[in-house]
């Protein structure tokens, strides 16, 4: 007389191991060796609850239908799925990169093999290559986003956000891309490391890496303006800090961006009435703001 234990071993050798607790409570007819794969598979075909649940489990098999491919045995199935496991870990993919089972179900649905799988892989890590170092650095130093996650996203990008465990869509990625360019622009350009925030902030506000490397170059060449001459402090005027540099010269901030067209006015006016001493002491004063 044949046991649970026969079921759930048949059921493994079909690949549908998954279905032992709803074939269980199914009181299956007696008169059904479950011992026997063909009579098994016979008694599957017929028990909706089975059918369902193979329907979810091997989701890929109705976008192969729809796409005109035949349907895969689940054993056939399943062994697909394993050869893209295998395929993603050697390629060193982050943990979360389509190991799912509704993800591979898009590669089988399109009868994706394996060697097309490596060579999108591929192509992944050679845009990732490609980005320059000090983003790459950037993306490490922000979020902890390494070459592989960088694959990742250029191989998929919706997919990428989720191994991150960010809000799941690439638009949120892209902006973090994003900040990490304009954060290298800040250090390659005045050497100023900025925090996520700012970063973030900046790209929120559509700066771009080229918008970034303009105003990091101006922040960079007006220091002298930033800083007050000894008459400014002795009047009791303050340095423009880092802070107000950034949100002024990328018009984020419009206290920040009037206080610094403000000092550009008084020195211009200073130095056209014949401050030479002046103007030696801040050097240039020819301040633009981004966009200006």
């Amino acid at each position: 007389m044949a046991t649970p234990a026969d079921l759930q071993k048949t059921l493994k050798t079909l690949g549908l191991d998954f279905l032992y607790d709803i074939l269980d409570k199914a009181n299956i007819n007696p008169t059904i060796d479950v011992t026997n794969v063909d009579q098994l598979s016979n008694y599957i075909d017929s028990n909706k609850d089975a059918q369902d649940a193979i329907k979810v489990r091997f989701s890929g098999n109705d976008i192969r239908e729809k796409n005109g491919l035949r349907r895969l045995k689940p054993t056939e199935y399943i062994q697909q799925e394993q050869d893209y496991l295998a395929r993603l870990q050697a390629r060193g993919m982050p943990i979360g990169f389509y190991d799912s089972q509704g993800e591979l179900a898009k590669f089988i649905g399109s009868d994706i093999g394996v060697t097309e799988l490596d060579a999108r892989i591929s192509q992944g890590y050679q845009a990732a290559q490609r980005a320059p170092q000090s983003v790459k650095d950037q993306l490490a130093s922000l979020y902890n986003i390494t070459e592989k996650d960088l694959a990742a996203y250029y191989l998929d990008p919706t997919s990428a956000t989720d191994i991150l465990d960010r809000k799941k869509n690439a638009e949120l990625f892209g902006r973090q891309i994003n900040a990490a360019q304009i954060a290298a622009q800040g250090q390659t350009q005045a050497g100023i490391q900025l925090g996520i925030g700012t970063a973030e902030e900046l790209a929120a506000q559509g700066v771009t890496g080229e918008t970034a490397q303009t105003g990091f170059t101006q922040i960079q060449e007006q220091q002298q303006l930033f800083a007050t001459t000894t008459a400014e402090a002795a009047s009791g005027q303050q340095a423009i800090s880092q802070a107000e540099q950034i949100s002024g010269t990328f018009g984020t901030n419009a206290a920040a961006r009037q206080a610094i067209a403000s000092r550009k006015r008084k020195r211009t006016a200073e130095f056209q009435q014949g401050g030479s001493l002046l103007a030696s002491q801040t050097g240039n004063i020819g301040l633009g703001t981004v966009g200006q």
